[in-house]
């Protein structure tokens, strides 16, 4: 019953997403001033984007498998350098010059 097995993973993978999602907002409600309504709803924004893409990616099969493709072939950098802003031009470097997630 591999099938099943892979199946309940997926769920509580899923489950734990939610909960990781959950988790964030509840640390943004404590660090961030609710009274800063710019960073507040910025980081709910982020937040309610992350689980929406997340929503879309896993209704679009053919998309999904093609990027599931992809990373199975190293197609795909996975490092997200959380420290250093988000530059769209540089989107496409190759892994070894990107630093790994921190």
């Amino acid at each position: 019953m591999v099938h099943n097995k892979l199946t309940e993973q997926a769920f509580e993978n899923f489950e734990n997403i939610k909960k990781s999602l959950k988790g964030l907002f509840e640390i943004l409600q404590l660090a961030v001033d609710k009274e800063d309504e710019f960073y507040y709803n910025m980081g709910v924004d982020n937040i309610s984007g992350l689980y929406e893409n997340l929503l879309e990616l896993l209704f679009n099969d053919l998309g999904a498998r093609q990027l599931i493709k992809s990373l199975q072939n190293s197609e795909i950098d996975l490092a997200i350098p959380l420290h250093e802003p988000f530059d769209s031009d540089n989107e496409n470097e190759s892994k070894n010059e990107q630093e790994p997630l921190v």
